[in-house]
């Protein structure tokens, strides 16, 4: 039984190596330290192979290495995972001085009790000090069950270590292998690196998907929401928020010439300043998209058609103020806007949207640099009452 968990446990720690590397060439860096840690590990437990060609002594020393270098590359996964403060030189610092013990320990007391403690100690608290660091960081229940894992690993490690050193008596150093603690050990990191690796990969996987599915519903230039984006936070938390709801639609005022004139590198810079803008739209589950070029949305739950017009005019106002000299523009920039309400006999909000862009064409055709916005009526027979916002900021009410 012995010899096959012997065996057993190199296979599936190097398993688990390969799938973490496949898994880093989708763009994971913390699963190459993982990967590249499973695979240490399982020489690590390999190391015992050597005695038939190498002193026992030098086996102690390389197993101890790839033991020390498996948990410092587990400890890098896990910061890096969870973007945390990395502690290199602390951690390093750990696996030296570790090194350094058990040298001394297999090289010149020959003690295998103080050789297994002060390697297996040092790498829980390389797992410690990482686990501390990103402590605050899991985003979901994954997350913190991998840090779970990680507890479990480091406890499983301290305890078998520490009832070792007390049990274990005179044993020799070539009397490891064979030994009962050798055999609770296979059977103990199995188990641990079974839980690490499985709470490891989902973790990974779901921040591989949640990448994925950001970069489909983000417009790579603003950060905003694109229209794909778009219609799924509305299809997620539209109807939570509420059937009323307010639309801005909103174009840059003679975009092209901005490129023509100052080039496109220019023109990008000021998508990203009005994007800027509209991000800052103080209310509640708003959610602001750009739909291509120079055309940008914001949703705004429960709002009204008044709170919704002075938003806008207050980015209008805002944008046409800018000081645009630090990206090469030396002259003041606008935009026109289209406001427009939700309505009682709207099948989705993309039919405000509609109503929207055809106030933010005639804000166009009126002159640009203003909004207009369309009350939609109680009673389907009411004509529309459009606010327009005059170039000075007055507001001009009519039928």
């Amino acid at each position: 039984m012995s010899e096959n968990f012997a065996f057993l446990l190199p296979v599936v720690l190097t398993l688990f190596g390969v799938a973490f590397l496949v898994v880093g060439r989708f763009g994971n860096r913390a699963a190459l330290f993982w990967g590249a840690g499973y695979l240490c590990a399982g020489l690590g437990f390999l190391a015992p192979l050597l005695e038939v060609i190498v002193p026992v002594p030098v086996v102690a020393m390389v197993a101890d290495a790839a033991f020390l270098i498996a948990f410092l590359l587990y400890s890098h996964g896990l910061v890096t995972h969870f973007d945390a403060p990395r502690l290199v030189g602390l951690r390093l610092m750990i696996a030296g001085i570790a090194y350094t013990g058990t040298t001394y320990a297999v090289l010149i007391a020959g003690s295998l009790r103080y050789e297994l403690f002060i390697n297996d100690i040092a790498c829980s608290l390389m797992m410690l000090v990482a686990t501390l660091s990103s402590w605050r960081r899991p985003r979901n229940w994954v997350d913190r069950s991998l840090l779970g894992a990680v507890i479990f690993v480091m406890l499983e490690t301290t305890v078998r270590t520490i009832v070792f050193f007390i049990m274990a008596g005179t044993l020799a150093m070539g009397e490891f292998i064979g030994s009962s603690y050798a055999y609770i050990m296979q059977i103990t990191s199995t188990i641990g690196a079974l839980v690490m690796a499985l709470t490891a990969l989902s973790s990974v996987a779901l921040r591989i998907v949640e990448r994925h599915r950001k970069a489909a519903e983000e417009d790579p230039l603003t950060g905003l929401l694109n229209r794909r984006g778009f219609d799924q936070f509305i299809r997620e938390r539209g109807r939570v928020a509420g059937k009323e709801a307010a639309v801005i639609v909103a174009d840059i005022d003679w975009f092209k010439s901005v490129n023509d004139h100052y080039g496109h590198a220019a023109g990008d810079d000021v998508i990203r300043e009005v994007a800027a803008l509209l991000r800052t739209l103080s209310w509640p589950e708003a959610a602001v998209a750009r739909f291509g070029g120079e055309e940008f949305i914001a949703y705004l739950p429960n709002c009204r058609l008044q709170d919704a017009h002075t938003l806008a005019n207050t980015v209008r106002l805002a944008l046409s103020e800018r000081d645009l000299r630090s990206i090469g523009i030396d002259r003041a920039i606008t935009a026109s806007f289209g406001v427009a309400v939700s309505a009682a006999g709207d099948h989705t909000i993309h039919d405000a949207i509609s109503r929207a862009d055809r106030l933010l064409y005639l804000a166009k055709s009126s002159g640009r640099n203003r909004v207009i916005s369309n009350a939609a009526e109680v009673s389907a027979v009411s004509a529309p009452k459009l606010f327009v916002v005059k170039d000075d900021g007055e507001v001009l009410s009519r039928r």
